[in-house]
């Protein structure tokens, strides 16, 4: 197998690159087609993807061009990835995806046939989506195209925030195309919870490491001061963010406890400390005036707050955590470039 064992820092910074890149050409042009857009996603990632990579499957767009997934692959180590895009703002429907109701995976898996193994409603509408899009140039659907790879491959799947709960939702079904979970290693970054207690479960235990007891192949990376992860599980430390630089205020805790309220405890998160399948990353604040803001930026509590947020989940401050280099030849300025256009909009995907 082409995997190392255990979590492997290349291979979440790999991944989180990969993640990173899908946010590329989001924005649709006046008067563009979602075959053009595809073609112009397929460019950016393309230039970004580190040596020995390619682009293998899609880019796809769903219809309303609100969801997006990737498959890339390196002959040479003989690994492939399956990439999940997070939240574009600009659909409501991602905002349903969000939060909702509990739903059963069992009509996804097929087995096992266990009724309480859930996934939230607007994960399930997204799960959806995805294993419903094609290759424009093979008309495959990302299930065939994994179950169509070399006997050996190893199949990674990432991605972050929405795209990191979608990508803990399709896994097992990435892993049964692949013929196994030991040929899947999964790597989310910044990711709300997908499911309730039994999906976690399940979860955990397909993602052992049968090569390696007490070793796992999913891995849930996450910045210890990032309000999205918190969503659905943990919601109220969020109300504890951020000493030192402002405190969530009675507005934010009163939304906070609105929204606890609702999910009343039924989610989950994937991921054990344990055995390294939940990956903290030690955050630190961001403070405005290394950010360039300056006396510009309006210091009212709730704004800051938010602002904070923002930098906390962007994919250039995962990146960073991760210690990717800013630039290594060129490969990695579209991310950079990303950054400068999307500051705010990298963080697509509360």
């Amino acid at each position: 197998m082409s995997f190392q064992a255990g979590y492997n820092l290349a291979e979440a910074r790999l991944t989180m690159t990969l993640s990173a890149l899908a946010y590329l050409a989001e924005g649709t042009l006046p008067g563009e087609t979602i075959q053009q857009q595809e073609q112009r996603i397929a460019d950016g990632i393309t230039a970004g993807l580190p040596t020995g990579w390619a682009v293998a499957w899609g880019p796809a767009l769903s219809p309303d061009r609100g969801n997006l997934l990737y498959g890339v692959g390196n002959t040479t180590t003989n690994q492939y990835a399956v990439v999940v895009r997070g939240t574009d703002w600009s659909f409501l429907l991602n905002w349903i995806e969000d939060f909702g109701s509990m739903l059963g995976l069992t009509q996804y898996l097929g087995t096992p046939n266990d009724p309480a193994i859930q996934i939230a409603f607007g994960t399930s509408l997204g799960l959806q989506v995805l294993l419903g899009l094609t290759d424009n140039t093979t008309g495959k659907t990302v299930q065939q195209f994994v179950s169509g790879l070399p006997a050996a491959a190893g199949v990674f799947v990432t991605g972050h925030s929405l795209g990191g709960c979608l990508a803990s939702a399709i896994a097992p079904l990435v892993s049964q195309a692949a013929g196994g979970a030991n040929r899947v290693k999964a790597y989310t970054f910044a990711a709300p919870s997908a499911g309730n207690a039994a999906f976690a479960t399940y979860y955990n235990s397909l993602f052992a490491d049968s090569a390696h007891p007490g070793q796992s192949m999913a891995f849930r990376v996450y910045d210890t001061l990032d309000v999205v992860p918190n969503a659905w599980a943990s919601l109220p430390v969020i109300k504890t963010y951020y000493q030192g630089f402002v405190l969530a205020t009675p507005e934010i805790k009163d939304i906070v406890d609105f929204a606890q309220g609702v999910v009343n405890g039924d989610y989950s998160q994937v991921g054990v400390p344990s055995n390294g399948s939940a990956t903290a990353l030690t955050g630190g604040i961001v403070w405005p005036w290394e950010e360039g803001i300056g006396s510009s930026f309006d210091p009212i509590a709730d704004a800051l707050f938010a602002w904070q947020v923002g930098q906390q989940h962007a994919t250039t401050n995962y990146l960073s955590l991760l210690g990717v280099p800013q630039s290594t030849g060129g490969k990695l300025s579209p991310i950079q470039a990303l950054a400068a256009k999307l500051k705010m909009r990298s963080s697509a995907g509360a």
